[in-house]
């Protein structure tokens, strides 16, 4: 199984001296405008050649605090590039991490206005709920795996503000790891087995009622349990922890399909121990 610990992002972050506070605001910005007005931007990686991992997640949590402020909350997390499908298409090789929020949610069997959206791409993936916090700089997949309560299929909505999607790590974790939207299907209630058989769980897309594409969870960093016991030791190391209650997407277990208007996805679990989820894009 390869392990892909957070020990890469830690070193990036730490001894580095804080961010200018200039190329944050200005990177913050650009970015919101590009999402208010459906106009991509170069890569931030460009405007601001310095724009490294540690100034990106300040260019994240500048925007995250914008949006709360403006009355939206956090109600999840997600990981994203986590698997070789995902790192091979973007061509990045670092996992990266961003909030998600309520304005994202679309509930199962619901509709995704593409109008409201730039480039927009969507992948399958598995989602956890954690009924207690687990925190700390050497979190397990076996940690996650006694505080897991609830398990459940999601579609996740990818969108850049980058043109092209010509995106680094540093660039997809600015842009809020390029969340759009998340539609939820039904949880499900843990069970031993259910959570043994993550890394072997098929998760399939159907567009139309055609598959376009399938994954394993042992896709995301070889377990969907690692990948959020990555993402817990990686929000230590930044200071912050995975709440109790938060959806938190493990990343696409295969390559992002484009979105397009007019069609029905259904995301649908090999076993069926999960409940397929099914959207409608305008």
């Amino acid at each position: 199984m390869q392990r892909h610990d957070s020990a890469v992002t830690t070193a990036l972050l730490a001894d580095r001296a804080f961010p200018d506070a200039r190329c944050v605001e200005e990177s913050a910005t650009l970015l919101r405008r590009a999402e208010a007005e459906r106009t991509p931007i170069a890569p931030l990686t460009e405007i601001h050649e310095g724009l490294d991992l540690c100034a990106a997640y300040a260019v994240q949590t500048a925007n995250v605090r914008h949006r709360i402020a403006a009355g939206d909350r956090i109600v999840g997390r997600k990981t994203g590039l986590t698997s070789l499908p995902m790192r091979h298409q973007l061509g990045v090789d670092e996992a990266v991490h961003a909030p998600l929020f309520q304005s994202m949610v679309i509930p199962d069997r619901g509709r995704i206005d593409s109008r409201e959206l730039i480039a927009p791409r969507v992948e399958s993936e598995i989602g956890l709920v954690l009924g207690r916090r687990v925190a700390g700089s050497r979190v397990t997949a076996a940690d996650v795996a006694a505080a897991v309560t609830q398990v459940v299929l999601a579609l996740e909505v990818i969108d850049s503000r980058i043109a092209d999607w010509r995106v680094t790590s540093a660039d997809a974790v600015a842009d809020n790891a390029c969340a759009a939207r998340v539609v939820v299907g039904q949880v499900v209630d843990v069970t031993r087995s259910l959570l043994d058989g993550l890394r072997d769980e098929c998760v399939g897309l159907y567009a139309d009622g055609e598959q376009v594409a399938q994954g394993l969870g042992a896709e995301v960093l070889g377990d969907p349990l690692e990948a959020v016991a990555w993402l817990s030791r990686t929000l230590h190391a930044q200071g912050g922890a995975i709440q109790p209650g938060e959806l938190l997407l493990t990343g696409s277990v295969h390559a992002s399909v484009p979105l397009t208007a007019g069609s029905r996805f259904t995301v649908r679990s090999g076993t069926r121990h999960l409940p397929e989820l099914n959207v409608t894009v305008r």
